[in-house]
């Protein structure tokens, strides 16, 4: 989101990548980062707990996948590193596994190549969700995908921000067909047909908004052209195989999730 839009003072260099990783509990943050993050904390809390959830979300998805056997990821739009990282979660649980991140952010990749360092089977590469083929032309991703097994292709909270004239339908459909074979594509999206709470100030939200593009469910779903979804479909993030010991009974927050297989 564009963090001047949506603070109604100045922010002193706040940047969108880090106030999101303020929202989901990261450090990357700067004092204007943490400040912008109260601010929207106050006006749109819902906000704040739909980026948490969906931070949620792919830590299920990732064990989930890694259950089935699954031990190749492509976290594309990764962000700051936040612990647990996608790579920690796989890792733990397949340590002869692979995790590719992908993010257009420099200081994003800065801050993961540091962390990841010396992490065997772990890899950083630069590329944009909007050039899809420039992207999984990258040697560390052609790897995954002509290794002969299953990839999984994550997209947390990332086709928001690509608007309609970058035709995010045809993105998704590239990335799916570099996908071998009983892969899966692992997608979380801002809603457009969930209300917001009464709690939200509306003028805040449509500030948040103006470089994010919420869609609704049928519009998520198209983002998984013909693969197989694993059940229950394109839900509410918090009604997304509930964590054990909660009955995903939580409001629904205006954020989607969904698992679909390459069959």
């Amino acid at each position: 989101m564009t963090i001047e839009n949506v603070t109604q003072r100045p922010v002193g260099g706040s940047d969108p990548a880090r106030v999101y990783d303020y929202f989901i509990g990261g450090d990357s943050g700067l004092e204007a980062d943490r400040s912008a993050g109260a601010w929207i904390r106050l006006q749109a809390p819902d906000l704040l707990a739909a980026m948490q959830e969906n931070r949620s979300f792919l830590s299920r998805a990732v064990r989930w996948l890694s259950r089935l056997g699954i031990d190749q990821f492509i976290d594309i739009g990764s962000g700051f590193p936040v612990s647990p990282n996608t790579h920690e979660i796989a890792l733990s649980m397949s340590p002869s596994g692979s995790v590719v991140y992908c993010d257009v952010d420099l200081e994003v990749g800065q801050r993961t190549r540091a962390l990841i360092a010396g992490t065997k089977g772990t890899d950083f590469v630069q590329g944009d969700i909007r050039n899809p083929e420039k992207l999984v032309a990258q040697p560390a991703i052609q790897k995954l995908i002509h290794s002969g097994r299953p990839v999984a292709c994550v997209l947390a909270a990332v086709l928001h921000f690509v608007p309609e004239d970058a035709d995010p339908e045809r993105i998704t459909a590239v990335l799916r067909e570099s996908l071998p074979h009983g892969s899966y594509l692992v997608v979380s999206h801002v809603a457009g047909d969930i209300p917001w709470t009464e709690r939200n100030n509306v003028e805040t939200l449509r500030r948040a908004f103006e470089d994010m593009y919420p869609r609704t469910r049928a519009q998520v779903a198209k983002f998984f052209g013909d693969f197989e979804m694993v059940a229950p479909g394109v839900v509410p993030a918090v009604k997304w195989h509930p964590a054990e010991g909660t009955s995903g009974e939580k409001p629904d927050l205006a954020i989607y999730a969904g698992v679909g297989r390459k069959v």
